[in-house]
């Protein structure tokens, strides 16, 4: 029994060993054919986002680029890039068609870019049907394929709209100073000169650095500072007025005069969502009968546009407008004046459901107009104010009257450059306000993410989706 035990002993272990042996085969086999998937899907999706990055890479230095890449060989495979740029010139662009008078037929299309236009213009939108995409929106499609392996990577650019910043600059002549407080992103694309101690909440970008003055020299940036940073001050007026006349509305002369004639409008808005309005023709001062219509009725899109002329506004706004005054080549135009509060019916501070949203945009200088509603008072207004060419403040009888108030804004200031709103002095050694317009900033913090019906947008694109 002792051999036979031992014999099978013997073959029992060898059974062992053959079982684990085949075992370990097994699994240096997978291993290795793991290790090898591994390696192919890993280089199919590192190809496919190369080629993201390639064409985003040539979106950012030409919006206008459209064409894409077919069958690229790179690192071993095969880059194919597909693009849907709306601002590209011979390529498709896939939208909506939604049939007129048979909206039920809507089927997506691609079309040629120099098409969109049209098709926009009766209702299509642009995206699938029930998909719909940003009309400044550029989609890359990138598929990396090695060793029969592909990987897809989408990224969505968008370019950044001047509504998320706080305040924005192109150069700063009216330092901020001891007194002033700032919210939300800061941006001067020059260099920014602080007087004393003012107060940055948010993060402050330059282009080209701080230069400190006062006393003490101890501006406070809490929300931290960037040098270096390089973004042109510009907007498109030929695309807002289309915008405007296709589901908005437009103010202009319509008399066929050879010459237009400049107009002023007045836009009073109602807390009931309506907007009383009226015009005056060449500075005549014969003012139309104001009329009271719903602001969704006015101008579906939410925006209105003054053609060679100048707005006058006040009131309670409910819903989402945006209101731009242009120049059109004439002198004394192009402004936007605030005669008295200017403020949401629902304040987003309070109601955290507002929707309210106000965008003023101005070609010249946004003004508060010094008259028996706002001297000798606090002045509040809320909205996102843009102007192009000149700046944003209260009227030189405001700045000089014998009074100190504040301005309260909730919003933001994007400028070419800054105005005083307050005269200053020295009390005790401290460089402060002594009579104005204390500048009191709180930034609306749903900008960020919300932008006003067409507000201007930056030239360049930033990322706002990558999905791999």
């Amino acid at each position: 029994m002792g051999g036979k035990a031992s014999l099978l002993l013997v073959l029992g272990f060898s059974l062992i060993f053959l079982v684990v042996g085949h075992n370990f085969n097994n699994l240096s086999v997978n291993a290795v054919d793991n290790i090898t998937d591994y390696y192919v899907e890993s280089m199919a999706h590192n190809i496919a986002v190369s080629g993201a990055n390639m064409a985003a890479s040539q979106v950012f230095m030409d919006k206008t680029w459209g064409s894409g890449y077919s069958d690229l060989s790179f690192a071993g495979g095969i880059i194919n890039v597909y693009i849907s740029n709306p601002e590209a010139t011979g390529t498709k662009v896939t939208i909506c068609h939604i049939p007129p008078g048979n909206p039920d037929a809507q089927h997506t299309i691609t079309v040629s870019s120099s098409a969109v236009p049209a098709h926009l213009a009766h209702g299509d939108y642009l995206g699938s049907c029930g998909d719909p995409i940003n009309p400044n929106e550029v989609i890359i499609i990138s598929e990396g394929t090695f060793q029969g392996v592909t990987k897809v990577v989408t990224v969505k650019l968008r370019p950044s709209h001047f509504s998320k910043f706080g305040n924005f600059y192109k150069t700063v002549s009216a330092a901020p100073a001891t007194g002033d407080t700032f919210n939300g992103p800061f941006h001067a694309n020059s260099k920014l000169t602080t007087y004393g101690t003012p107060v940055f909440w948010g993060k402050v970008t330059t282009k080209n650095g701080l230069k400190l003055m006062g006393a003490p020299k101890d501006p406070k940036f809490y929300g931290g500072y960037e040098s270096g940073v390089d973004i042109p001050l510009q907007f498109d007026t030929t695309g807002m007025r289309s915008t405007a006349q296709t589901n908005g509305y437009v103010f202009r002369d319509t008399t066929g005069a050879a010459n237009q004639k400049p107009i002023d409008v007045r836009l009073y808005f109602n807390a009931d969502g309506t907007v009383t309005h009226s015009f005056m023709l060449n500075n005549d001062g014969s003012w139309t009968t104001p009329q009271t219509t719903p602001l969704s009725t006015l101008a579906p899109n939410g925006l209105i546009y003054v053609e060679r002329g100048n707005i006058y506004t006040k009131g309670t706004v409910n819903g989402k407008v945006t209101i731009v005054a242009t120049r059109k080549g004439k002198n004394g135009y192009g402004k936007v004046i605030q005669t008295d509060d200017l403020v949401y019916n629902d304040d987003p501070r309070i109601v955290s459901s507002s929707d309210d949203i106000l965008g003023i945009v101005a070609e010249q200088e946004i003004r508060i107009e010094a008259n028996a509603n706002t001297l000798g008072k606090d002045i509040n207004t809320h909205a996102s104010m843009f102007s192009l060419n000149s700046d944003i403040g209260p009227a030189d009888g405001l700045v000089t009257q014998g009074y100190l108030g504040k301005w309260k804004i909730l919003g933001g200031l994007i400028a070419s450059t800054t105005r005083v709103t307050a005269e200053y002095g020295y009390s005790g050694g401290v460089f402060v306000p002594t009579n104005g317009l204390k500048f009191v900033h709180t930034y609306d913090e749903r900008f960020l993410m919300t932008v006003p019906p067409s507000f201007p947008h930056t030239e360049s694109f930033e990322v706002v989706s990558w999905f791999e």
